[in-house]
C-alpha cells in the first residue's frame, strides 16, 4: 500500500500490541487510499464507529498515557458499540439528529488528552459531518478561571506607545499585520467605490434617470454602493473583536470583498475606481501580526499573532514580484523582525541591552522553523536540544521507534548570543503548540524565565502534509469530505522530563510558568494596562 512505501524501519521500543476485540482486521490500514477500511462505515453507524475506533487504535500515539489517566479503549468499544447498533435498528425508526450524534461522540472522545486531535465523523442520516476537538472542552472544564481561551488577554500596546503609562515608556515601536493590511485595502477601496457609485447615479439622475442604455449599470451602481458601505461597517465592528476572531473574520470579509471585485469589475472601470482583489496569500497568512517595542531600560519586546514568520523571513520562500501585495507584506514583516533583532544586536554590542521579552500569549502555534527567528535568534547557531520525540512505527498501540532527541533550529547568521541579559517569554492558556515549545525552551536557560499562566497543552508535532502516508504509521487517517470518518492526530509525541527525570508527554497539561502571574482583566478594561507585560518588564528591571 501507498502508506508503507519508502519506509525505513528504525526498530521499536515495544512490540506490545493489544486489543481484546474478537475481530480479524487488526492489520487493516486506515490511510485515505484504503477504501475497503471505510466500506462498512458508509452504510451503518456501527460500521462507522468500528472504523473510527480501529483507526484511532492504530494511529493515536499516546495510548500509554491515556491508560495511566484511566482510559480503557477496549472498554470504550464494548460500551458504545451496542449504542451504535441500536441506531442502526430500523425497527425503531430512529432519527439521529446532528446534536444527538455530536453528544454521543463527545462522550467517547472528550476524555482523550492530546491537544491537537481533530476528528470529523459523518452523520449518515443527515449527510453532515460533526467536528470533535476534545482539548478545548477539557481545558475549559478543568481550569476554570485560569483558562484564557476566550482571548481577552490585552495584546495591544497602544496605551504604552501613546505614553499613557508613564512608568513603562516605549522608546521605539514598529508593527505590521495581514489583518490590518486587508482591512485597510477593503475600507479604502470600498469607500471610494461607494462615492464613485453615488456620483455615477447622481449623474444619471441629473440627465433624467436611467434608460435602456444605462439601466443595468445604474442598478449595479446601487448594489455596489450598498455592499461597499456594508463592508465598511463590518470593518468598523471588527475593530472591537478579539485578535483571534479578527483573524478569522478577516478571511470571511476578504472573500466577500473579492467577490464584490469580481462581480463589479466592469462597473469599477466605468466609475474610475479599480476594484483590485486581495492577494489570496494574505487570507492564508499564518502570522497575523508582528509587533516590536523597545521599552525603557532597553528591553526589546516582540509579539507574534502566530508562529508564521518562516514564509516571510526564509530566503527560499520569499517572492520577488514587487508588484504584489504579498511582496509588500513580506517586506513589512522583514522590517519589523529586523527592527527587533538588529536592536538587540546593537544594544548587546554596546553593553546596554536590558533584556528581551517574547510575547507568545494567544499564539496557537505554526512553523517549527520559526524557532530560529524567535528564541533561536538569541542562542548559538547549530541548534538547541529541546526535548525528545517518540514516533509510532507500527499499527499496534505501543509500536514505537527508538526515542529521538529533538533539536530546535537556531539562527544561522552571525549574531550575538544573549547569555547574561534576562530573556522572558510571556504565555497563557491560549499559548499552543510551537508557542509552548518556545515557552519550554526558555525555562531551560539559566537567564530565562516564563511568566504568565500555564500553557494550553498541545505540544506534540503534526504531520505537515496529512495526505502523505509514505513514511508514517500516524499523523492522519481518512480524507475530509470523502471518507465517513477522518482524523488529524499528532505524528510525533513530544516528551519532557518531569521532576524525577522521567520523560512524559504534557498533553492537556502544558508548561507551568516559572513565575505565575494571572491576568488582571479589570486593570486592562479600566486603564488599558497589561499586568503580565508589566510583570515581565519589572522582572527584567529588578
Amino acid at each position: 500500500m501507498k502508506r508503507f512505501a519508502h519506509y525505513i524501519v528504525l526498530g521499536t521500543l515495544s512490540l506490545c500490541t493489544f486489543s481484546c476485540r474478537p475481530m480479524g482486521d487488526e492489520l487493516l490500514s486506515y490511510g485515505q487510499n484504503d477504501n475497503q477500511s471505510y466500506a462498512l462505515a458508509g452504510k451503518s453507524y456501527a460500521g462507522e464507529f468500528k472504523a473510527l475506533w480501529q483507526a484511532m487504535n492504530e494511529n493515536y500515539c499516546i495510548w500509554d498515557f491515556e491508560t495511566e489517566q484511566g482510559l480503557d479503549w477496549d472498554k470504550v468499544y464494548a460500551t458504545y458499540l451496542p449504542q451504535f447498533e441500536a441506531l442502526d435498528d430500523t425497527t425503531q425508526h430512529k432519527r439521529v439528529s446532528d446534536m444527538e450524534f455530536q453528544a454521543l461522540y463527545e462522550q467517547i472522545l472528550n476524555p482523550l488528552h492530546d491537544g491537537h486531535i481533530n476528528l470529523s465523523i459523518k452523520n449518515l442520516q443527515t449527510g453532515r459531518y460533526i467536528k470533535i476537538a476534545p482539548s478545548a472542552a477539557r481545558i475549559r472544564a478543568e481550569r476554570g478561571s485560569e483558562n484564557q481561551l476566550d482571548n481577552n488577554t490585552p495584546l495591544s500596546l497602544d496605551a504604552y506607545v501613546a505614553g499613557k503609562v508613564a512608568q513603562y515608556p516605549v522608546l521605539a515601536y514598529d508593527h505590521t499585520g495581514s489583518t490590518d493590511i486587508c482591512f485597510e485595502l477593503i475600507e479604502s477601496t470600498c469607500a471610494r467605490a461607494s462615492l464613485g457609485a453615488q456620483a455615477y447615479m447622481a449623474r444619471i439622475d441629473s440627465l433624467g434617470g436611467p434608460d435602456e442604455s444605462n439601466h443595468a449599470f445604474y442598478a449595479a451602481a446601487h448594489n455596489l454602493d450598498s455592499l461597499a458601505r456594508e463592508l465598511c461597517g463590518s470593518i468598523a465592528s471588527a475593530r472591537f473583536m478579539s485578535p483571534s476572531y479578527r483573524l478569522t473574520f478577516k478571511n470571511r470579509l476578504g472573500q466577500a470583498y473579492n467577490a464584490l471585485c469580481s462581480t463589479y469589475a466592469l462597473l469599477g472601470e466605468q466609475i474610475g475606481v479599480p476594484l483590485v482583489p486581495i492577494d489570496r496569500s494574505l487570507f492564508d497568512d499564518l502570522l497575523g501580526t508582528i509587533q516590536f517595542a523597545l521599552f525603557k531600560g532597553n528591553i526589546a519586546y516582540l509579539r507574534l499573532g502566530r508562529c508564521g514568520l518562516t514564509p516571510y523571513l526564509e530566503p527560499s520562500k520569499q517572492t520577488h514580484d514587487t508588484t504584489t501585495q504579498l511582496y509588500a507584506y513580506q517586506q513589512a514583516v522583514n522590517r519589523v523582525w529586523h527592527h527587533w533583532f538588529d536592536t538587540i544586536q546593537s544594544l548587546h554590542s554596546a553593553g546596554t541591552l536590558g533584556g528581551v521579552i517574547l510575547d507568545m500569549r494567544c499564539n496557537n502555534g505554526g512553523y517549527v522553523n520559526d524557532y530560529k527567528y524567535l528564541l533561536g535568534a538569541l542562542l548559538p547557531s547549530g541548534g538547541f536540544e529541546s526535548h525528545t520525540l517518540r514516533v509510532k512505527n507500527g499499527t499496534g498501540r505501543l509500536d514505537f521507534a527508538p526515542l529521538i532527541p529533538f533539536t530546535c533550529p537556531t539562527y544561522e547568521g552571525e549574531h550575538a548570543v544573549i547569555e547574561s541579559e534576562p530573556i522572558v517569554v510571556l504565555c497563557n492558556s491560549a499559548s499552543i503548540s510551537m508557542a509552548e515549545n518556545t515557552s519550554w525552551g526558555v525555562t531551560r536557560l539559566p537567564n530565562g524565565a516564563l511568566i504568565g499562566t500555564r500553557t494550553y497543552g498541545a505540544l506534540s508535532a503534526l504531520n505537515a502534509d496529512p495526505s502523505d502516508y509514505s513514511a508514517t504509521y500516524s499523523g492522519a487517517f481518512g480524507e475530509a469530505g470523502v471518507t465517513p470518518v477522518c482524523g488529524y492526530v499528532p505524528k510525533y509525541v513530544c516528551l519532557y522530563p518531569d521532576e524525577n527525570g522521567n520523560l512524559r508527554p504534557l498533553e492537556s497539561i502544558g508548561i507551568t510558568p516559572t513565575k505565575e502571574v494571572p491576568l488582571d482583566a479589570a486593570l486592562w478594561e479600566t486603564g488599558n494596562r497589561d499586568n503580565q507585560l508589566e510583570a515581565a518588564l519589572d522582572y527584567i528591571s529588578q
